[in-house]
């Protein structure tokens, strides 16, 4: 198309103004960031970051603005963008960081390290974040620097402006990686489901698209407009109009188009898929994997030294009628476990992650706890939880150590140390409801999901012995079945004539050992019992069919198995009852001691619901004696004292129960303080690595490059090298590059006109390396080489100490000669 031209004879017209050319840059870089900060509000969901982003965005703006005008270097520029990140995350980005000297100097620290550790809290805490301490510090420094990067790279350069768009679209990305696991619900529009995250995407591409045409558009009627004063010759309005058009109806077809393609095949192809995010991949670090299991060391809170012992005092409404302090869903036929022992503690369903202010929704239910001898990593919780508030000195530590999971409402504190006596915390929480009846319960699955070679085929057998039918009233028949039949103790042996406090308290009406452990072995065992008495008896009551002995670390776990064998999904909760309708062991005054420490388990129907079911075994009847007469053998064997071996027992396994005494094994090395040390150490060597790393990197490359253009293998090469370092060395010393100059002229440039000045000597050395036919020798390499030592030092002699710094840090000696000359 022939693009009509006229001559126009009148006074060029004067050219826009510079600050109109700012502001709309500004203005589409800030449309950019607007997407930024839309993508990144599910994170936290609080007016905090609505502040924050404003605050951040403002600054860079100012930060941009005056390094533009004062043409700053670009570490200048980085050094005042740190300081109203400082400056500004105290006040806006620290939750309660002007309550007190103290508070602010801990707000202080946070915003501090928050480009080094800050990151963490953002992966490991639930969303939404809110205000929760200095969460909104890495968010305020990416809307800061990532503002101060865009618009100087957009306001400074001519032609080489696309990477503030890229910069601009980090804000977007940020959402996305530091964002839910899942995705939000579909909006609906009409008939058609529009994908949140979809829209965000759209909507960013567009903005960026904008920021793009609009700079293109500038630079195009710029070029216009110098050819148009040097020629004459101008576009008609007619023209520009229909280019401009044009253009604009592309870019907003491409936009529609692409969107929605997007809206329509984007839930489709994403129904049911995770949603990959740093997320899904980080975890805390936890003391799970090490830490014992809680219901492994059950049977020692019964020790007379333990027993009386007070762990934790609760003060609960009546809604609340147990105390939960560990859920173990995962079974592997050794022990029950808090997290999947295939998938590990990352995996999403039963990762443990921090709380931030609230977890959402209603708490109706005020909880508090004080903690007395406690139960290790395990933290007391009831209900539902929605927030927890820690008291005292160490609320703060106490806070950054608690983690949650929301799958299980299990809790554990990781701060060293850990819940010790004397503190305290308040649970607003949603009370569980009234517990559903079990035989009203339906499985989710018509089979077991646990794998046979974990699960004893004593139990299976001893299931279908019973003909209980299916369902919940099966689960209901046979965990009463199995209770009635069992018999409650919690030790192997007692010692002669003393009467241990637990039996004490069940009237010492009989004492039967019992083994510790919870392994398939352990609960086939107990099984095995079970079948052999009801051969020997059939068609006997339950009192007179008692056979198993154990507590609720056996029958919790023979519980949860008859569950799974069912088709239920079951897991077991370790604890104490606040209440409790049977003759169990409950808190008195809400003073939970170690002989009232529990274990029960949960199952769940196909609605979703979560029902406890208590497994304690009965005390009142003892196992029955054997029915059937015996007679002596008719074959007498005749024992020789003198040919008896003494035959010691197997080696206990160490998932049943504890060793002998004198085979315990050896105390481990207590690490902690060395761990926690490399830790602190390994933060504190980031934080410099982070903070100094850049600086360092300059330095050394500069040294890399002056060193390998000394030790060049051709003298001419290291001649030409010496005359690039005296050169480059001067521009970063402040002093101009221009582009045609000779050599002679630049030593004349840099001496400042003075006539015997040693560059002089180096321009000619340069020159005779390259023209002349016999170039200089060796021993004038090592004198040219000499000369530029000295030069540096003049050059350095001429500036302050914060100019010598800037100098040896100036990257203008790095850049292309082009852009340095052009700079």
């Amino acid at each position: 198309m022939t693009v009509p031209l006229r001559r126009d004879a009148r006074r060029p017209r004067p050219a826009p103004s510079r600050a109109g050319f700012f502001i709309g840059q500004a203005i589409v870089l800030d449309l950019v960031l607007a997407v930024g900060a839309v993508a990144a509000w599910p994170i936290y969901r609080s007016t905090a970051f609505i502040v924050a982003v404003t605050a951040g965005i403002v600054a860079g703006h100012v930060v941009a603005a005056v390094g533009t005008r004062w043409r700053w270097s670009g570490w200048w520029v980085a050094l005042t963008a740190l300081g109203a990140y400082v400056a500004l995350g105290v006040l806006v980005a620290a939750s309660g960081s002007l309550a007190s000297p103290g508070a602010a100097l801990r707000a202080l620290v946070d915003v501090a390290t928050a480009p080094v550790t800050g990151w963490k809290d953002l992966l490991t805490l639930d969303l939404p974040l809110g205000a929760y301490q200095a969460t909104l510090a890495p968010t305020l420094l990416l809307f800061l620097a990532v503002t101060v990067t865009a618009l100087s790279i957009a306001w400074r350069a001519k032609t080489a402006w696309m990477p503030a768009v890229a910069v601009a679209l980090i804000p977007t990305a940020f959402g996305v990686v530091f964002g839910a696991r899942t995705l939000a619900a579909p909006l609906l529009v009409g008939a058609v489901p529009l994908q949140p995250e979809t829209l965000v995407g759209a909507a960013a591409v567009a903005a960026a698209l904008v920021a793009v045409v609009w700079r293109t558009a500038h630079d195009r009627r710029r070029a216009l407009r110098t050819a148009a004063d040097a020629t004459g010759m101008r576009r008609g309005p007619t023209a520009r109009r229909r280019g401009t058009a044009t253009r604009a109806a592309t870019a907003a077809g491409m936009v529609v188009v692409a969107t929605a393609a997007a809206a329509v095949w984007g839930p489709w192809a994403l129904a049911g898929q995770p949603r990959e995010v740093a997320r899904a991949a980080v975890a805390p670090m936890l003391e799970l994997e090490r830490a014992p299991s809680p219901l492994a060391d059950y049977r020692a809170s019964f020790a007379d030294d333990r027993y009386d012992q007070v762990l934790f005092t609760v003060a609960a409404p009546e809604t609340i009628d147990r105390v939960r302090l560990a859920t173990l869903p995962f079974y592997d036929g050794r022990t029950v476990r808090a997290i999947d022992p295939d998938a590990g503690p990352t995996d999403p369903a039963t990762a443990f992650t921090r709380v931030p202010s609230s977890l959402g929704g209603d708490g109706t239910a005020s909880v508090s706890v004080r903690m007395g001898a406690g139960a290790g990593i395990w933290v007391p919780t009831a209900g539902s939880l929605r927030a927890i508030a820690f008291d005292g000195t160490r609320a703060t530590d106490l806070s950054d150590g608690f983690f949650h999971n929301a799958a299980t409402g299990a809790a554990i504190e990781l701060a060293d140390p850990g819940l010790g006596e004397g503190d305290a915390y308040r649970l607003s929480v949603a009370p569980d409801g009234q517990a559903e009846p079990v035989a009203s319960l339906t499985p989710a699955r018509s089979g077991p999901s646990l794998p046979a070679d974990v699960v004893p085929a004593s139990l299976v057998e001893w299931i279908e012995a019973q003909d209980a039918g299916t369902g919940g009233a099966a689960l209901g028949t046979l965990v009463e079945r199995l209770r009635a039949r069992g018999y409650l103790s919690h030790a192997l042996q007692v010692p002669t004539g003393d009467t241990p406090s637990w039996l004490a308290d069940l009237g010492g009406s009989g004492f039967q050992s019992s083994r510790a452990g919870h392994s398939a072995d352990r609960i086939g065992t107990m099984f095995t019992q079970l079948l052999t008495r009801e051969a020997e008896a059939p068609g006997r009551s339950d009192a007179e069919l008692v056979a198993a002995v154990g507590d609720d670390e056996q029958f919790a776990v023979a519980a949860m198995l008859i569950a799974d064998q069912l088709g239920f999904e079951a897991r077991v909760v370790v604890g104490t009852r606040l209440t409790s309708a049977e003759d169990l062991p409950v808190c008195e005054d809400g003073s939970c001691r170690g002989g009232d420490l529990a274990a029960w388990i949960e199952v769940q129907d196909a609605a979703g619901r979560w029902v406890p079911v208590d497994a304690t075994p009965q005390h009142d009847s003892f196992p029955s004696p054997d029915v059937q007469q015996r007679r002596d053998p008719e074959n007498p064997t005749d024992v020789r004292r003198d040919e008896v071996d003494t035959v010691l027992p197997a080696d206990a396994s160490p998932s049943d129960g504890d060793l002998p005494d004198g085979q315990a094994p050896a105390d481990e090395t207590d690490l902690s303080a060395v761990w926690a040390a490399v830790r602190i150490g390994g933060v504190s060597l980031l934080a410099v690595i982070v903070l100094i790393g850049p600086l360092v990197t300059v330095l050394a490359v500069k040294a890399v490059r002056r060193r390998n253009r000394r030790r060049r293998g051709d003298v001419a090469e290291r001649f030409t090298g010496g005359w690039e370092e005296y050169v480059d060395t001067a521009v970063d010393h402040g002093y101009p590059v221009p582009a045609h100059l000779t050599r002679q002229e630049l030593a004349s440039l840099f001496a400042g006109g003075a006539d015997e000045a040693p560059g002089r000597r180096l321009a000619g050395w340069a020159d005779r390396s390259v023209f002349d036919v016999s170039p200089p020798s060796a021993a004038e390499s090592e004198e040219l080489w000499r000369i530029v030592a000295a030069e540096r030092t003049r050059f350095a002699g001429e500036k302050g100490f914060w100019a010598r710094l800037g100098a040896r840090l100036s990257l203008r000696s790095l850049l292309p000669r082009r852009r340095a000359a052009r700079r």
